[in-house]
């Protein structure tokens, strides 16, 4: 019988619980990669839980159990999870505490804790052990207990890989491969075990299609001194890609025989590996003969600072992106006051747009259209049941991106199509002027995300106001919308920003039952000046589409911030109108007209 509601499945899964004589169970939404999405088949938390969100997991316990997610979700989580008897449990607060330290809290002596050994990382479960050690808990990875309740659950993924090509990687998988083997001997190693799926595809200039959002393979790639080896599901290989992996001495196994060949591999060797990025079954089936070392990847330093050729492309692609987010803006101008647009109409219009690039792979993902209180919802998505009359009465949130060859997008514009009051005309100048400010950022070589956070938060802290989530992250080379190691949070960053990386700058004001209020522009990390004092860096804003200026309170900007957004404006002009026909050209003109 397949199970329809969320109270169907969790008795369904307490049941089994049971037998196998489990205390509590852990349920995941992560490929045994860690991925941000995940494909369909490892949805698991979304299935038993009902929640959607893109970051949380779950515990279920006989009795109840819970859902820990972020300030991204809170509003989102403690919607979807009522009926279900979970409660929501508000990670990174202060007050919370994690899974491990909850468990920990509220397991008997001896007790037995499953979880499907692929879903959660070898970081997670070393967290897990250390906090249940004092109790005798067991922690038992080999049982997947939701598949075989859940009758239709999705099929792994079988997506076909292809190339990237090198007009917009700007540099040979023998290359890189190099810089690898120079690595290893660095650090006295014998193998390097890469694990994160954007830095395999990176590395070997491929791409592929196992999720909705970005064009990543579950894979892993091993490389040694004498050889390379990818393994893949061989059903995802195309001529062209065996072809173009075997010109770089690339060589080819299933994806199921990883653990076999690290077990082959000599008695003492040295393997570096991120146990954040690798599931923690494939971890504990490895011999210990071998010297597992956690180290963070190498490949997510080396392609969070993008090549000239890199940069160019993702340049070239956003200026495109701009063409396609113009067109909707014109249209939703001249459609809203009709009354005929809802947020889902909206969403399917702007991909419409970009569809028209030849190059347009898919979403990067799924579009936020918030309307009034929905865009108070940080990760919002519409559906047939929320999806709202866009008016003139509130703020339009539109969060979105896509996925092209020569880069990753990702940019939100918020839109009021009446007459904004007196606090909407305050938030929205405020989430501007923090753009700005930390846009004008100047800093010294050596400084991180987190020292920079500040510029842009500092402006709403004067007022009263925050946001629970960062200003901003690392963007793929059509890779993951959200990269590492880069970032802009209030979390203690160790990773400095060098020029070539990219980042986003997305500050907002979300009033929950309201409104929500965000811009975002992608800036890539410059170097300013090299003096007496040491070397600066800056930013330069490479997003190119309008920012709506008449929701503007004027007396709240300084001269500066005027000075900045009308120069902005005037190179959206110039790079746009040329692609433009006459009445775009002359909506665009009135949309960048100097305030």
């Amino acid at each position: 019988m397949t199970l329809t509601t969320i109270p169907q499945r969790l008795n369904a899964l307490r049941n089994s619980m049971k037998s196998h004589e489990f205390d509590a169970y852990i349920v995941t939404n992560n490929d045994p990669h860690s991925s941000e999405y995940s494909a369909e088949y490892w949805l698991a938390r979304q299935w038993i839980s009902g929640f959607t969100g893109s970051a949380g997991d779950v515990v279920i316990t006989p009795e109840g159990g819970g859902l820990w997610t972020d300030g991204r979700y809170y509003i989102q989580g403690a919607e979807q999870l009522q009926g279900s008897g979970l409660s929501l449990f508000k990670a990174k607060l202060a007050e919370t505490p994690t899974i491990p330290q909850w468990l920990a809290e509220t397991l008997p002596e001896g007790a037995k804790v499953g979880v499907d050994g692929r879903s959660i990382s070898q970081s997670f479960y070393r967290q897990l052990t250390e906090a249940l050690a004092g109790k005798s808990v067991t922690i038992v990875l080999e049982y997947d207990l939701l598949s075989p309740l859940w009758l239709d659950r999705p099929s792994r993924p079988k997506g076909h890989l292809f190339t990237h090509p090198l007009t917009v990687a700007g540099e040979t998988t023998s290359s890189k491969i190099r810089v690898l083997r120079q690595y290893l001997s660095q650090q006295q190693a014998d193998a390097l075990l890469i694990s994160t799926l954007d830095d395999v595809m990176w590395t070997l200039n491929i791409r592929g299609g196992d999720t909705a959002y970005c064009p990543l393979s579950e894979s892993y790639l091993l490389v040694e001194q004498s050889s390379a080896r990818l393994f893949v599901d061989s059903d995802k290989l195309t001529a062209e890609v065996v072809a173009s992996l075997t010109e770089h001495n690339i060589h080819l196994h299933d994806y199921e025989h990883l653990g076999a060949a690290l077990n082959l591999l000599a008695n003492g060797a040295r393997v570096i590996y991120s146990e954040r990025y690798c599931d923690s079954l494939t971890v504990q089936q490895v011999k210990p003969e071998l010297e597992l070392v956690n180290q963070p990847c190498i490949v997510t330093d080396m392609k969070a600072q993008k090549n000239p050729t890199e940069l160019i492309s993702m340049e070239e692609t956003l200026r495109k992106d701009g063409i396609a987010m113009v067109r909707f803006m014109k249209w939703l101008d001249e459609q809203v006051p009709s009354g005929q647009v809802t947020e889902l109409s909206a969403e399917q219009t702007l991909t419409g747009y970009r569809k028209l690039n030849e190059d347009y792979i898919g979403e990067s993902f799924r579009t936020i259209a918030g309307f009034a209180e929905h865009g108070a919802k940080m990760h919002y998505a519409a559906d047939e049941s929320s999806n709202y009359d866009v008016t003139e009465k509130s703020f339009f949130l539109v969060d979105s991106g896509a996925q092209y060859p020569g880069g990753t997008t990702d940019i939100t514009r918020t839109f009021h199509f009446g007459t904004p009051s007196d606090r909407e005309r305050t938030d929205y100048t405020l989430v501007l002027k923090a753009v700005i400010r930390l846009t004008q950022s100047r800093f010294m070589r050596g400084a991180t995300g987190a020292n920079l956070d500040i510029m842009a938060r500092g402006v709403l802290w004067q007022y009263g106001i925050d946001y629970k989530c960062g200003t901003g992250h690392g963007v793929g080379m059509c890779l993951n919308v959200h990269e590492g190691p880069q970032n802009f949070s209030q979390n203690p960053a160790e990773v400095a920003l060098k020029p070539g990386m990219v980042i986003t700058n997305e500050p907002g004001v979300y009033r929950e039952g309201v409104h929500g209020v965000r811009i975002e522009n992608i800036m890539k990390v410059v170097e300013i000046e090299e003096n007496e004092f040491g070397t600066f860096y800056g930013f330069e804003t490479i997003t190119l589409a309008p920012i709506a200026t008449h929701m503007l309170d004027k007396s709240l900007l300084e001269q500066s911030e005027i000075d900045w957004l009308n120069r902005y404006h005037q190179r959206c002009w110039q790079a746009l109108s040329g692609d433009l026909n006459s009445q775009e050209q002359a909506w665009l003109q009135q949309a960048t007209a100097a305030i």
